[in-house]
Order: C-alpha cells, then sequence, then structure tokens
C-alpha cells in the first residue's frame, strides 16, 4: 500500500486502527467531539483545522504529524514529546489562574465604580 497515494482521512484511520483504538476514544484523549472525529476520519473535512491537530499532538505526542499530512515519513515520531504534554498543562493552569485574577479585578472595579457613583 502506498501511503502517499492515501487522503488524511485514511492515514487517520490507519493511525488509529494501529493503536487499536475507535473514534470515541480518540475524541475522549483530545478533547474534541466526536462528531469532529468523525469528519475527519470520513472525509468530510478535507484538511483537519489546527486546533485538531495540536490536540492530536496533545494527546498523541508521538504521531507525525508530517506523515499525517503528506503520508512521508514514519506514523510515529522517535522524538520524546513528552514536555510539551506537561509543559501545554503547565500553561494551561496558569492560563486559568490569570483568568480568575482578571476575573476578580473586574468585580473589584465595578464595585469601586459602584461606589464612586454613589457619592
Amino acid at each position: 500500500m502506498d501511503i502517499k497515494s492515501l487522503t488524511i482521512a485514511q492515514r487517520l484511520r490507519l493511525f488509529l486502527d494501529n493503536l487499536g483504538i475507535e473514534q470515541q476514544e480518540l475524541a475522549n484523549t483530545i478533547s474534541i467531539s466526536k462528531q469532529v472525529v468523525s469528519n475527519a476520519i470520513n472525509g468530510k473535512t478535507k484538511y483537519p483545522k489546527s486546533d485538531f491537530l495540536i490536540q492530536l499532538l496533545d494527546g498523541y505526542p508521538n504521531i507525525n504529524l508530517y506523515w499525517l499530512l503528506t503520508g512521508e515519513g514514519e506514523m510515529f515520531t522517535t522524538a520524546d514529546n513528552s514536555n510539551f504534554s506537561t509543559e501545554n498543562e503547565v500553561l494551561k493552569s496558569e492560563n486559568t489562574e490569570l483568568r480568575n485574577e482578571l476575573i476578580k479585578s473586574q468585580n473589584r472595579i465595578i464595585e469601586l465604580l459602584d461606589k464612586f457613583s454613589e457619592k
């Protein structure tokens, strides 16, 4: 089988088959709806969006995205991308903390403006 002649959808199906997982497990692992995964695998989405690819790489750090998109190279990379997942979790946590601080600050400003307008 010539991998290069396969579509992205077919290579994605090959990836799932190689791991022995179903669409729902992929969707759960990368936090994307099963419908988005189904569309990608069934070829309804010709080119996956960058969010999908980023989450795919986050959930499966050893997938070779170049292989997925072009059919060239190996399905899996040999590089250790495990740090990306850890760094991503740290950034998500920091983002949540910053968001919460922003909300607190906004609420405090509203509170002060309300007090100022009462005077």
